[in-house]
């Protein structure tokens, strides 16, 4: 059974996932296609047998040099060939297990590994229970640690990659891995739940970072979002809109925003500022600046906020500006770069609405200037910001574009800033199944203040897209996305496009055959 098809009920405990009937993984009899729990973590005899082989493994091993996986491979399938195993494929799964214990992340890097790009988090609640978000759904493994000590063991290692390390005096830590993910650590005394044996556990939460680019066309695809809105966003983009992306937590914001970043033109110097490094613009290099904040060192100094590198960032002619996430006193600055110079900058916040993102906007900037007048502080986000975008995870993991609303230049009774609703998603009312995320995309109002935009930047745009019984085609998309090739991206390969193809779709229709452009 494959792993989308566990989740269906993601609410049991790690003993009843132990049960799930499940195929082995690149048997000589067969294999499984799709994830599969390995089955020496599904057994305890089976992985009780793995840490004994481990072990003896580790006592025989006599290192005179740097390890390689090739070279531990080698070693390790010798030491494994001495045992009598139930099952060839138990042999394989030892095997990995050994070298992943030796050199990686153990049992978290096993899981990465058979997650591939589906894999959104890492979620471990003490050593005895690892919890994944895959395909937008929490789901129960049984993987595990055999102690605390082994987990302790590979929290440092990763810490080890930022040269960050936590202790019982500093028990927190943040940090991330080579490839990207992000990572944070929590241990006694602040980690209070206890494990099996009745003491207290380590918290580790991975953030995946996504090797391979999302496209456009792939949210269009997916029915995230349809052909107007999809039409209506690129002519945004191109037209220089300031834009706010809001939603919670991994309903897609940064993934959003990287996909739209390819219909930036190459000659407008893109400058991305994150505290964790997880954008990459699909724009040609020479196109691109990155900053990444830097956290205090162990004495509480060389801190480097966001404030802090957006206001060096203006001071390096960039034409735009994306800020990963604001959430604090830089959305003052990110304010005054949108309202001078620097148009069709983004940034992305945490708010369930777009009326609420007005509001979250309001108070971030109030906490760093608690002295400023009210109306001076709305009359600088209406402004700055031309349009919000709201994004939303649904229960069955699926993400939707649910909102587009653009700041009007008024404030309503109440002190609110009003807000002009031009398109939405509305979700159908399946009594039956709370689960169904499917609805219609509708238009609700024209623009009048983005549009006015855009044809001040040079971009005119179809404005019967505001009429709900107007029909974009894909031909009309096409059109619009014919000089924005993914081929323009940095670091763009020849492989990559194959990879897409493969990876991004399950349906057996070919991204190329529904996307012209892509040829």
């Amino acid at each position: 059974m494959a792993l989308k098809d566990k989740m269906k009920g993601s609410q049991r405990a790690p003993e009843e996932v132990s049960k799930v009937e499940t195929k082995e993984l690149n048997t000589q009899e067969g294999s499984c296609s799709e994830l599969c729990f390995p089955i020496l973590y599904r057994s305890n005899e089976y992985f009780n047998l793995a840490y004994k082989i481990y072990d003896d493994f580790v006592e025989k091993l006599n290192i005179k040099s740097e390890l390689t996986e090739r070279m531990v491979r080698d070693v390790v399938t010798k030491h494994i060939s001495e045992y009598s195993l139930p099952k060839n494929q138990l042999k394989i799964e030892i095997t990995d297990f050994i070298i992943d214990n030796l050199l990686y992340f153990g049992p978290i890097s096993t899981l990465m590994r058979l997650a591939g790009i589906d894999l959104n988090d890492v979620l471990i609640n003490t050593k005895d229970y690892i919890d994944v978000i895959y395909a937008g759904q929490t789901v129960a493994t049984p993987f595990r640690f055999r102690s605390e000590e082994e987990l302790r063991r590979i929290i440092n290692r990763m810490l080890a990659e930022s040269n960050r390390k936590v202790d019982e005096s500093k028990p927190i830590a943040s940090s991330k891995l080579r490839d990207g993910s992000r990572v944070e650590v929590q241990i006694p005394p602040i980690a209070a739940n206890l494990d099996r044996d009745g003491k207290p556990g380590s918290y580790i939460t991975i953030r995946k970072f996504r090797e391979i680019p999302l496209l456009f066309e792939s949210l269009v695809d997916s029915q995230m979002i349809d052909m107007k809105m999809a039409y209506f966003l690129v002519c945004a983009i191109r037209g220089k809109l300031n834009i706010v992306v809001s939603g919670g937590t991994s309903s897609g914001k940064t993934t959003f925003l990287n996909s739209i970043t390819r219909f930036i033109d190459e000659g407008d110097q893109l400058l991305t500022i994150e505290d964790t490094k997880e954008m990459k613009p699909q724009l040609p290099c020479h196109s691109i600046r990155s900053f990444e904040a830097r956290p205090p060192n162990e004495e509480g100094a060389g801190e480097i906020t966001i404030e802090s590198l957006l206001r060096t960032a203006l001071r390096s002619s960039p034409r735009r500006i994306i800020v990963g996430e604001c959430r604090g006193p830089e959305i003052v600055t990110m304010l005054n770069a949108m309202n001078t110079g620097h148009p069709g900058s983004m940034t992305t916040i945490h708010a369930d609405d777009t009326k609420e993102a007005i509001v979250r906007i309001e108070n971030m900037f109030l906490e760093a200037r608690p002295t400023a007048n009210m109306t001076f502080v709305r009359s600088q986000i209406i402004s700055a910001v031309d349009l919000i975008v709201q994004l939303v995870r649904f229960p069955d993991g699926s993400r939707r574009l649910v909102k587009m609303s653009e700041p009007e230049k008024r404030v309503e009774e109440g002190g609110v800033v009003s807000m002009l609703d031009l398109f939405e998603f509305k979700r159908s009312q399946d009594v039956d199944n709370p689960m169904d995320s499917s609805g219609t995309f509708r238009a609700i109002s024209a623009s009048s203040r983005a549009t006015a935009k855009m044809m001040q930047n040079g971009i005119k745009m179809d404005k019967r897209i505001f009429d709900d019984e107007f029909v974009v085609t894909r031909d009309m998309l096409m059109e619009e996305l014919r000089n924005f090739h993914p081929s323009r991206m940095c670091g763009w390969q020849e492989h990559y496009m194959t990879e897409i193809i493969q990876s991004s779709y399950s349906d057996g229709k070919n991204i190329v055959e529904r996307w012209p452009n892509l040829q």
